[in-house]
């Protein structure tokens, strides 16, 4: 059984590192990218008003600056979909799992394939129902930002009083690190692999990683159903 108050301490080190990853990302993503739009208009200005170039010319100007906001917009909605707190109280854990599908698909070009195994347990506690829902929207923006393919599988049944969350792609996958143990990572590029783990462990379950360089990436979630 993990120790918890080693996973609730942990996981504050890792809230307020995400916090920072969270600037820093909204710094060098969305706002880079919308002052390099802001120049491609600047630059289509002066060529309408100066007319040097040809109709080909503003036109791939403005293609470029349209995907500039395009991928923006993307990256601001998916960070703004981390914070999102689904009505963990009211509602089910398969409701509260096919809103973040939804949402993840909303926001970006892939498509999410859900399976979910009857029965589910309705008694999931409050604390089983966060861990699990803040995994999977890690887990699917990692997708979207790092695996190179648009699509995703994810599973969820109960076995023998656990709750199984699986979340799998085909993509170009990595070399992960180690998770447990003493020489676990503790390093700050493996921030979303860490607050995975201290989610899981802050409610006794198990969290687990497998992956390969062009192999894809299964991401597997263990937590007891009543706490």
């Amino acid at each position: 059984m993990p120790d918890r108050n080693l996973a609730a301490r942990r996981l504050m080190a890792v809230t307020e590192e995400e916090l920072q990853r969270i600037v820093l990302d909204i710094h060098d993503g969305p706002v880079q990218n919308l002052f390099a739009a802001l120049s491609q208009l600047t630059i289509l200005r002066s060529q309408i008003s100066g007319t040097q170039s040809s109709t080909e010319e503003c036109v791939a100007v403005i293609n470029r600056t349209i995907n500039l906001l395009t991928t923006s917009l993307g990256d601001i909605r998916d960070l703004l979909g981390t914070f999102r707190s689904p009505e963990f109280a009211k509602s089910g854990l398969s409701e509260i799992v096919e809103d973040i599908v939804i949402q993840h698909e909303s926001i970006s070009s892939g498509t999410v394939t859900l399976e979910m195994k009857d029965p589910l347990p309705e008694s999931a506690s409050l604390q089983v129902k966060i861990a699990l829902c803040r995994i999977l929207q890690e887990s699917l923006s990692n997708v979207r930002r790092h695996s190179g393919v648009e699509n995703a599988t994810v599973k969820l049944w109960a076995e023998k009083g656990c709750l199984f969350l699986e979340i799998s792609d085909q993509g170009r996958g990595f070399e992960p690190p180690l998770l447990n143990g003493p020489k676990a990572t503790e390093k700050h590029e493996h921030i979303g692999l860490r607050g995975m783990r201290e989610r899981a462990a802050l409610v006794g379950g198990e969290f687990s990683v497998e992956s390969h360089p062009g192999a894809g990436t299964q991401i597997r979630v263990e937590v007891p159903t009543y706490e």
